[in-house]
């Protein structure tokens, strides 16, 4: 029997667990009985402590899979990087703060080896700071998607700060339109898609423009984020989520976890990767996203491909190495085409051969990791301006 056991104090997990049809018994308890030979069993950090499971471990509890859930209101910073290595000797796995109920349920299947969900069409872009071009470059990414098959794409913008979108939008679109309707999750795939705007050029491209109520940010949660994307997901055949690079934010978490597909931009620039591996130390090691260059053992939970944009042949570098990623493709330098881009509000896409090469091979790297389906590019007119509904 594929069961599991639940010592946690939180209903909606429970639910979670229950609805997905994925276990043939699920159960909730409040406290560990040493005495129970447990099938898999889930621990939350509230109600048994790190001390008592070892004990209860040590005096012969067994499970075939125990899993200790950190609570982001309990776990301190270093917490995860800190408790993982001690649990592991013990045969106890980890969940980082910071997941929703389904992610929670996803990275558990995950290390059960059960089958969750079908192939994940989100692909998460983030930025190794906020200079190296990551919304540029995801909507580069999308147009050309769009350009290059008939299903449909759209374009988060879901970066937790303000940031420029390369894109005109109205007050009645974005997501300040929808707010309300997202905070008490009522929120209808028709509104969403109100909300957002079509290229006049590409009209299988829908972009959702970003919040520009600074006051709003710390309102979203990362069940927010997570039931935006998911319910795009749904919508569309492609969805394309720029989640910026700010680490202190629900938008940031919500939407790194969102998907096991995620892409880091960054330049050659020494800085850029200074400041990378300050929020890897200090965030994505904390948080479970990457691990520890010195833990060898360990495995990541995602692979991060990595994206050199603004690439120059003329400098060289070995600073692709230094980030210890997979490395993707290099999107080369275009002068003075940010100033005209923002000008212009308008991508990248279009105004360099050489540009556009690199980003096909993008692209069709994406549309292979979740099995999309693009014609090959023929030769057209490029597009160059972006235009509302």
């Amino acid at each position: 029997m594929n069961s599991v056991t639940l010592i946690v104090n939180d209903i909606d997990l429970y639910n979670t667990f229950l609805n997905c049809k994925l276990f043939d018994e699920v159960n909730i308890a409040s406290v560990l009985d040493e005495s129970t030979e447990y099938k898999n069993l889930i621990v939350s950090d509230k109600l048994c402590g790190i001390n008592e499971l070892i004990q209860n471990i040590e005096k012969g509890m067994k499970a075939n899979k125990i899993v200790y859930l950190l609570s982001s209101s309990k776990s301190s910073q270093s917490g995860y990087t800190a408790l993982t290595a001690l649990l592991k000797s013990h045969n106890v796995s980890v969940l980082p703060p910071k997941l929703t109920e389904s992610q929670i349920l996803t990275r558990f299947c995950d290390l059960i080896n059960l089958q969750e969900r079908k192939i994940n069409n989100v692909i998460v872009l983030f930025g190794a700071d906020s200079k190296v071009g990551t919304t540029i470059t995801a909507l580069s990414l999308a147009e050309n998607l769009a350009a290059q098959s008939e299903g449909s794409v759209a374009f988060l913008n879901l970066f937790g700060h303000i940031s420029f979108s390369y894109v005109d939008s109205s007050n009645d679109k974005g997501l300040d339109s929808i707010r309300s309707k997202v905070f008490n999750k009522i929120l209808s795939q028709e509104e969403l898609s109100e909300a957002m705007l079509q290229k006049k050029d590409l009209k299988n491209l829908y972009i959702l423009p970003p919040c520009k109520t600074i006051i709003d940010f710390k309102y979203y949660q990362t069940d927010h984020v997570e039931y935006i994307i998911n319910m795009a997901s749904n919508m569309f055949d492609v969805v394309i989520v720029d989640a910026g690079w700010y680490p202190n934010n629900a938008f940031y978490f919500g939407a790194l976890n969102s998907s096991p597909n995620r892409y880091m931009i960054t330049t050659q620039q020494q800085s850029s990767l200074d400041n990378h591996f300050i929020i890897k130390q200090q965030v994505l090691d904390e948080y479970g996203i990457t691990v520890k260059k010195d833990d060898k053992e360990a495995e990541s939970p995602e692979n991060i491909m990595l994206v050199l944009n603004r690439f120059n042949e003329e400098w060289s570098s070995n600073i692709i190495k230094e980030y210890g990623m997979v490395y993707a493709v290099s999107l080369p330098n275009i002068p003075m085409a940010f100033h005209q881009t923002e000008i212009e509000k308008k991508s990248l896409r279009g105004l360099s051969k050489n540009y556009d090469y690199q980003l096909d091979k993008l692209t069709n790297l994406i549309a292979l990791q979740i099995d999309y389906r693009i014609s090959q590019k023929k030769k057209t007119k490029r597009f160059f301006s972006l235009g509302g509904n």
